[in-house]
Formats: C-alpha cells, sequence, structure tokens
C-alpha cells in the first residue's frame, strides 16, 4: 500500500461524480471551509442516497478517478459500497470517504435539502450547510472536530444546534 496520499482535489472529485450522474453532497472539511472557517483537509467527504444505482455510478466516478480501497488497496466493486455505510477510496484526486443514507437530521436528504447551491463551471452540486455540519462534527466528536466547531462559533457566534438521536436523547 503506497503511504503516500494525493491532497484532496475537491474539483476534480465534483467533476468526475457529476460526469457520472451521482447524486451527493458535499460535508466535511471542504463542507466547514465553504462555511467560512477555513483549515487544511486531508480528504473529499461524500453523503451520498441509500440508493444502489446511485451506488454504482458513485463507483464509476471512483474508478474514472483510478480508485481502490484505501485500507488494502483493493480494487474497488459493488460489494465496498452497494448496501454498506461508509467507504474510504484512494483515488488520484486524494481520498474520497463516501457515507451512505443516515439518520434525520443527518440523513442525505434533510441535508440535502437545506445544502448550499454550489458549481465549479461543469454543474450544480451541493455543500452542506452550517447546521449539517454543526450535527455530524457534533456526532463525531473527534478533535478536528471540536476545533471545527470552536472556529465555526468564532465566525457565527451561536451556533445551531439540531437534535440528534443517540446523541441529544
Amino acid at each position: 500500500m503506497n503511504e503516500l496520499l494525493d491532497p484532496p482535489d475537491l474539483e476534480t472529485v465534483v467533476n468526475a461524480f457529476l460526469a457520472a450522474d451521482v447524486t451527493f453532497v458535499v460535508v466535511g472539511g471542504f463542507a466547514v471551509i465553504v462555511n467560512r472557517y477555513i483549515r487544511a483537509t486531508k480528504d473529499v467527504d461524500l453523503l451520498v442516497p441509500d440508493d444502489i444505482d446511485n451506488d454504482q455510478r458513485a463507483l464509476a466516478a471512483l474508478l474514472e478517478l483510478n480508485g481502490v480501497r484505501l485500507r488494502d488497496d483493493a480494487p474497488l466493486a459493488d460489494v465496498h459500497l452497494v448496501n454498506q455505510t461508509h467507504l474510504r477510496a484512494r483515488t488520484k484526486a486524494g481520498v474520497v470517504d463516501i457515507m451512505r443514507g443516515g439518520l434525520p437530521p443527518l440523513d442525505f436528504n434533510t441535508v440535502r435539502e437545506h445544502a448550499i447551491q454550489a458549481n465549479l463551471g461543469t454543474g450544480i452540486f451541493y455543500i452542506a450547510n452550517l447546521a449539517s455540519i454543526v450535527g455530524f462534527k457534533r456526532l463525531a466528536d473527534r478533535p478536528q472536530d471540536r476545533n471545527d466547531l470552536i472556529g465555526l462559533a468564532e465566525i457565527h457566534g451561536e451556533l445551531p444546534i439540531d437534535p440528534i438521536p443517540g446523541l441529544d436523547t
């Protein structure tokens, strides 16, 4: 396995996913940046719906990016994403982390409904809004996530807090 990873290239990933007609929302570090807290990120995080046809289009996009499964460099196959919750792939555009489905308010449909519309010149795509990012960060609760919440609060003031099942109940 190659220990050196290419830096994440959001534009290349978005273009490949749009070309493959994948339905997705950008979440994670790039969404934090779009929500005005500027910091480095190690990967491109995408939330996709729980949809087998979309999974197959996402795998096709990853293959166009020379993707392999990150943990073992295995060639990508349906079993890595279809009916799974998560896939991390190493690609020529950096690491792409795909999360499927989710539970409200962090499910694909809710996140997409409130997302920010963007266009890098090849088509419209969506980026998670502040409330969704805050929810994902609260749920993950890793050191980087806590730092992101502090940075976002310094910029936006009081952050929107949506109740999250299992976290707030």
